[in-house]
């Protein structure tokens, strides 16, 4: 073999090799439950988006995110994205948001920040005070009633005759995420773990404690998903299947199509499906 022959070699391989890592690098598609999808990206450059939740009447994605600003007393703002028009900002007015909650039914947006509750008009997109003044709200969440978790003691609250109440049995717990699901199933994870709450006999039980939750949502038919450190979850009746093994993210949530919505430490993306696919079949990408 003659030195022109290796130096051919030599291009192809390395031709070979480039092509091979263009394609994985370009490639904007993921594998999940055995079929591709495209990450269609809705916010990019968005520092850890947590708490997604959508109003499905406008299609429009809410949710809060990390601020890196050092000058800056806020740690999190508020946000809105709507799918369908694409039109999108930050939410002035609330100090430190980081909860969202949604009664799809009366049409009512509930958002939490270091200063109480507020409500969000999705015509004028502005934000007014509502109550709870003076209180850090940690989480919010809505099942036939409002219910809100405060900072830093982790106490769960309920609405009571328009006002809120401690719920006392929940009281010897610490709550970050709090969940009811349709068939009244009561879950809620700590940094200890994911817990079912029996309130027949006031024990919460072990589902799991390796995994550190980071939302609980569900899609448009009540289904109840897991996003942890370590992938999405489908939970039913009390065991966790995992369906997507990707470890940066941070949120979860479905449109108004019932299409997923995900989020990790950089960008806010919908999956929607692809009749191509990665070079690398893998299930997990790193975004």
């Amino acid at each position: 073999m003659n030195v022109m022959d290796l130096q051919l070699i030599s291009f192809l391989l390395l031709l070979s090799y480039s092509i091979d890592c263009f394609s994985d690098k370009e490639c904007n598609r993921i594998k999940f439950e055995g079929k591709w999808y495209n990450k269609e990206v809705l916010w990019s450059h968005v520092g850890r988006a947590f708490n997604l939740y959508v109003h499905r009447r406008s299609n429009t994605l809410l949710f809060s995110f990390s601020v890196y600003d050092s000058y800056s007393d806020v740690n999190f703002q508020l946000a809105y994205y709507n799918i369908d028009t694409k039109d999108y900002s930050v939410i002035a007015g609330i100090a430190d948001g980081c909860a969202v909650a949604i009664d799809q039914k009366n049409d009512d947006i509930y958002l939490g920040g270091s200063d109480g509750i507020y409500k969000f008009n999705m015509v004028t997109t502005i934000a007014d005070f509502y109550k709870e003044k003076g209180k850090n709200i940690w989480g919010l969440f809505y099942k036939r009633n409002l219910f809100y978790i405060n900072y830093p003691d982790q106490q769960l609250f309920m609405r009571v005759d328009d006002k809120f109440a401690k719920v006392k049995e929940f009281e010897k717990f610490q709550i970050d995420y709090f969940y009811v699901s349709n068939d009244n199933e009561i879950i809620f994870s700590n940094k200890t773990g994911l817990y079912k709450y029996n309130a027949a006999t006031g024990i919460a039980n072990v589902i799991n404690e390796a995994i550190s939750v980071r939302q609980i949502s569900e899609d448009s038919y009540g289904d109840v998903y897991i996003c942890s450190n370590v992938g999405l979850y489908n939970y039913q009746k009390g065991i966790l299947i995992k369906i997507l093994d990707m470890k940066n993210l941070h949120g979860v949530a479905f449109d108004r199509d019932n299409t997923l919505v995900l989020s990790t430490q950089k960008s806010v993306f919908r999956l929607v499906p692809s009749n191509t696919s990665c070079i690398k079949d893998t299930e997990e990408e790193i975004w």
